[in-house]
């Protein structure tokens, strides 16, 4: 009796056409649950799907040479009784005229050409789908996910849909990156955002040229999500930026205890609006910073779900960090070192530029005039990654930890190549508690 595959896995340059669908149709017959198969072709371009990406020839559809040139999808993987995760790279979309897809509840479509518009036929037939990751898909226009049973929904970087309509009421994860929505519409239409308890929200484009009335569909779709206990924002060209909008939106939501921001800090004025972002948290529990190096655009392709060599990473879940509850949350971090027994009381003397204009860590008097509430009564957790040690940096990290006053642990990822500089920013760091019960933590990046 042969042993049954239940997981199936493979990442290949364009195979034969009739070994993949030998190794398809195996696995299928055999029972399989779980099929993740991603292709790679060495002539045709990788280039991310984004109009906004700083790449050559930016655009949010397919190179016309290359329309049609990936291998079109096995028809019987959509009539497998026993599937149940279904992951799928690079694939041109190809149906039977019936799709069973019964028991399927994990669906990830990345860079799938579809000339046919048969994706939301795929969608609709899979009626007891819990999670669905779709990115880099420009055939999306209009979709609509009927499954009763979705929990999760994560959207990136498809950049042609105009409306998503996700008719569960079980929703409580929600990830999207691409540009901003469309003015005056409903682009995402969610039975019950009362449900919803995560949001990650990445947005693409530089926000320097647009008025408020752009940013809105955006904070009124946060604004929805009242009941909120995880938010992530990556915004462009700094962090927290339109500040002023997101005060407001944080002002109402009470249940949220972790909150995520990403981007560049420029100068002192972006600190400012981190603060201003924190004055309204009024519940914040968990703090983590993720500030963007150089030019923003240029370190989200490196740091997007687009790994090393052009091809999406499905060895991670999309999103699994950034879509967990808050209630659970353990941070990216996890355990880390011990924190130094010596303590610094002298002032640093750094200085460094940025943007041509100098600064240092020095806390300006406009930003040491203000009072964050959640930092002196409820922030238990900091967490900053990508920490470079640059002045900006470091008066952010001074701010925070001078006003921290229920803080128990403050713990930092180090970019690459600050292994010597480990001990001695360690004890910097320590210097500026406020709480000297506060574990202060480094650790070194790592790549997954």
């Amino acid at each position: 009796m042969e042993t049954p595959i239940r997981r199936f896995r493979l990442s290949v340059f364009h195979p034969p056409y009739k070994l993949l669908n030998q190794w398809i149709a195996t696995a299928v017959n055999s029972g399989v649950e779980d099929l993740d198969v991603k292709l790679r072709y060495w002539h045709i371009n990788t280039r991310r799907l984004c109009p906004f990406s700083m790449s050559g020839n930016a655009s949010a559809d397919f190179a016309p040479s290359d329309t049609n040139m990936y291998t079109r999808t096995h028809r019987r993987i959509f009539g497998c009784p026993t599937l149940r995760r279904l992951r799928l790279k690079n694939w041109t979309l190809d149906l039977p005229s019936s799709v069973a897809m019964d028991s399927l509840e994990t669906l990830c479509l990345a860079r799938i050409m579809d000339p046919e518009r048969l994706l939301q036929k795929l969608v609709s037939s899979c009626p007891r789908l819990i999670d669905l990751t779709l990115q880099e898909c420009p055939s999306i226009k209009d979709i609509s996910v009927p499954s009763p049973r979705l929990q999760s929904f994560v959207m990136i970087c498809c950049h042609n849909a105009t409306s998503v309509e996700l008719r569960t009421t079980c929703l409580q994860s929600l990830h999207y990156k691409g540009g901003l929505p469309p003015r005056k519409s409903s682009f995402f239409t969610v039975a019950n955002y009362q449900g919803i308890k995560a949001a990650t929200i990445e947005i693409c484009e530089y926000l320097c040229s647009k008025g408020s009335g752009e940013v809105a569909p955006l904070t009124g779709l946060i604004r929805r999500c009242t009941e909120l206990a995880y938010l992530h924002l990556s915004l462009a060209p700094s962090m927290a930026y339109y500040s002023s909008m997101f005060t407001s939106v944080l002002r109402d939501l009470r249940s949220l205890t972790h909150l995520s921001l990403q981007g560049c800090l420029p100068t002192d004025h972006a600190i400012r609006s981190v603060s201003a972002l924190l004055v309204n948290t009024r519940n914040l529990e968990v703090l983590s910073i993720f500030p963007l190096v150089e030019r923003w655009s240029d370190y989200s392709d490196a740091e997007s779900d687009i790994d090393s060599d052009g091809e999406w990473d499905t060895d991670s879940d999309d999103g699994s960090d950034t879509d967990a509850d808050a209630s659970s949350y353990s941070g990216p971090y996890g355990e880390s070192d011990t924190e130094p027994d010596i303590q610094l009381d002298t002032e640093p003397k750094d200085s460094a530029t940025n943007n041509g204009i100098e600064y240092s860590s020095q806390i300006p008097e406009s930003l040491w005039r203000t009072y964050v509430r959640c930092l002196d009564r409820s922030v238990r957790r900091i967490n900053i990654g990508n920490y470079e040690g640059r002045s900006l940096e470091k008066m952010l990290a001074r701010f925070l930890l001078s006003r921290a006053a229920a803080l128990e642990e403050f713990s930092v990822t180090l970019a690459p190549g600050l292994y010597r500089q480990k001990d001695e920013i360690a004890l910097e760091l320590a210097s500026w508690r406020q709480n000297r019960c506060t574990r202060v933590t480094c650790k070194l990046w790592q790549k997954i």
